[in-house]
């Protein structure tokens, strides 16, 4: 039996009528509150409208009620999604083609909007074609144009390459046929968009179309800036900059043109009017130095840590932290792996470091987590205020709660890094058993080893690691101090000079040292080897930068060239280096290690004058 339609009364009919005019015109702003009041005003009107008896206007209410659920869902509402699905199918119902062509096409490109964000792209391309068909290029070129666009939208999401390229031909054909003279804003919209597109295609040269994208956004700012219209001007500038991020990667020769397309973009965009444009920009400009180092230097750091700095400076006033939180990682890890790392600069990497495990906390975020924890344990390892021991103690804590939060098959980099981390940190623990902190140590140095060799880095410090730790636990026998020298070999490998210096200079002064004591043991013929291991290491260190370090591999070279049977061109190399380690350990402030130095300068000084 079907339900009776009954009309409404007229009062009623007039205060539904007005809820609707009201929500109307809350539904013109962004705030979400006023859309929340906006949803209750038509949620109240709906029950005076019947389908069966007044159609159109029922239509035309869950329309309504679906474009605002809709827009909530956008801004931060995503559980009023379905809601609005629904509200847009009752629309389609009263809504047919033939007599309603204008809210026939609105419902569908509203379901299509709901659709994708909610992840259904199938569901949102059948919707936005369905417009499609329903529009005529020559009645409505706009209209048509725009739902063109929603499919190459839909198409430039998915992960086929095919759907990906079809949407770039989607919005070349639509810019051929919307001219930037007759409608710059939407001409300017359609650029934009195919920059977009561009730049999440894997296929064929990565670098080709990062250029195309960059020359889209490009145009995109120059049309919309023709046309005043500065909106999709700044966003086209901001696309434009960040992408040359990823384009000065792949091509170091753009820096300059890239560092030119954000100073052009911070200049549109203030922060004071647009703080999450201008934030995103700082974030990206600061990824773009850092990009430089270390061939950069110090200048390179300052940029990237000032723009970083920037960026999370402007957290109270941006929509979402999730905007300036990668700072909070990328700073403090710039600041405590520059080799010129001062005290000032770890400090504040730890500040920024402890911000960050709330920003990016382990039940969301477990890869970002484990990593704001190694740079927290570095930080704290390479920290001379407060106690050492606590320091290194709550290093080791960092490290273990990256591990623990880590999934080593997913990120096989960052944990052998953490590894390697908490091997040197558990080697550098005073406190405790020193032999198990020892074993605990080489167990994870050689985890680190058996989870990745991507980074050799990593794979320099940890056999770099292992080998100081065999001479320290088996360095008086033979076994021990060839396993030692193994590693230190090996670490060479991924220490070259070039790239880092001071580790270079490090590991060849232990090799040095287990080659010193092998020929002492017994196999003189690595003596040699062990001379040309201190000098390499003598080589490599500043001695400005690293005195101590320096004058004390000076000094094992000096009695390494001393050994009986040395002529007169070792003894002249071991006087000049005992020299230089007396300068540094002089007698002020080193009186014991001072004249242990003097009193072998005077023996190699008279050897000399004997051989004369």
């Amino acid at each position: 039996m079907e339900r009776e339609s009954r009309l409404p009364d007229e009062a009623s009919l007039a205060a539904a009528r007005r809820r609707i005019a009201q929500a109307r015109t809350l539904r013109d702003s962004t705030d979400i509150m006023e859309l929340r009041a906006a949803t209750d005003l038509l949620v109240e009107a709906a029950a005076t409208f019947d389908l069966a008896a007044l159609p159109v206007e029922f239509g035309s209410l869950h329309l309504d009620l679906a474009d605002t659920l809709n827009l909530r869902a956008r801004l931060g509402d995503p559980d009023v999604l379905d809601e609005a699905i629904d509200c847009y199918q009752k629309a389609i119902v009263v809504f047919n083609r033939d007599e309603f062509p204008e809210a026939f096409a609105r419902a569908f490109h509203g379901l299509g909007l709901a659709n994708w964000a909610g992840g259904q792209l199938e569901a949102a391309r059948w919707c936005f074609e369905t417009v499609l068909e329903a529009l005529s290029p020559d009645v409505s070129p706009l209209e048509y144009a725009r739902a063109r666009t929603n499919v190459a939208a839909v198409l430039a999401a998915s992960p086929e390459a095919q759907a990906r390229a079809q949407a770039v031909a989607i919005y070349e054909a639509v810019l051929d046929a919307v001219s930037a003279e007759a409608h710059p804003a939407e001409h300017a919209g359609f650029l934009l968009a195919l920059g977009q597109t561009r730049r999440v295609q894997l296929e064929g040269s990565r670098q080709g179309q990062l250029e195309a994208a960059v020359s889209a956004f490009t145009r995109a700012a120059d049309v919309a800036g023709a046309g005043d219209h500065s909106d999709l001007r700044s966003a086209a500038l901001a696309e434009a900059a960040l992408t040359q991020v990823e384009l000065t990667t792949l091509d170091p020769t753009r820096f300059d043109e890239a560092k030119q397309a954000f100073d052009l973009a911070l200049g549109e965009i203030p922060a004071e009017a647009q703080p999450d444009r201008h934030a995103e920009l700082r974030l990206g400009f600061g990824r773009l130095w850092a990009g430089r180092l270390p061939a950069g230097g110090e200048a390179a750091c300052d940029a990237a840590l000032a723009h970083f700095e920037a960026a999370i400076a402007l957290a109270p006033r941006v929509s979402t932290a999730a905007l300036v939180a990668p700072a909070l990682i990328e700073a403090p890890r710039i600041m405590v792996e520059r080799p010129a790392r001062t005290q000032a600069r770890i400090d504040r990497a730890i500040e920024m470091s402890r911000h960050a495990l709330s920003a990016w906390p382990r039940a969301q975020f477990p890869t970002e987590y484990a990593r704001v924890n190694l740079t927290l344990g570095t930080a704290l390892l390479a920290s001379a205020v407060g106690d050492r021991t606590s320091n290194v103690r709550e290093a080791i804590e960092a490290f273990e709660a990256g591990l623990d939060a880590i999934n080593r098959d997913a990120e096989p980099v960052a944990y052998a890094s953490l590894q390697v981390a908490l091997a040197e940190a558990l080697a550098a623990r005073t406190d405790g058993d020193r032999t198990d902190n020892v074993r605990r140590a080489g167990a994870a140095a050689n985890r680190a080893l058996e989870a990745s060799d991507e980074d050799r880095a990593v794979v320099g410090r940890a056999n770099h690691l292992l080998g100081r730790l065999a001479l320290e636990t088996g360095g008086a026998t033979p076994q021990g101090l060839a396993e030692g020298a193994s590693h230190l070999y090996r670490a060479l490998e991924d220490r070259p000079r070039e790239r880092d210096p001071v580790a270079h200079a490090e590991t060849q002064m232990l090799l040095g040292m287990a080659l010193a004591s092998q020929a002492a043991h017994g196999e003189p013929h690595l003596l040699a080897g062990a001379i040309e291991a201190y000098r390499a290491s003598a080589a490599a260190y500043d001695v400005e930068s690293h005195p101590r370090e320096s004058a004390s591999v000076h000094f094992n070279l000096a009695v390494a060239l001393m050994q009986p049977g040395s002529g007169a061109q070792n003894l002249e190399e071991a006087v000049r280096s005992f020299e230089v380690a007396a300068r540094v350990f002089n007698a002020a402030a080193y009186p014991q290690q001072h004249a242990m130095i003097t009193s072998n300068l005077a023996q190699a000084r008279a050897r000399l004058k004997a051989l004369a």
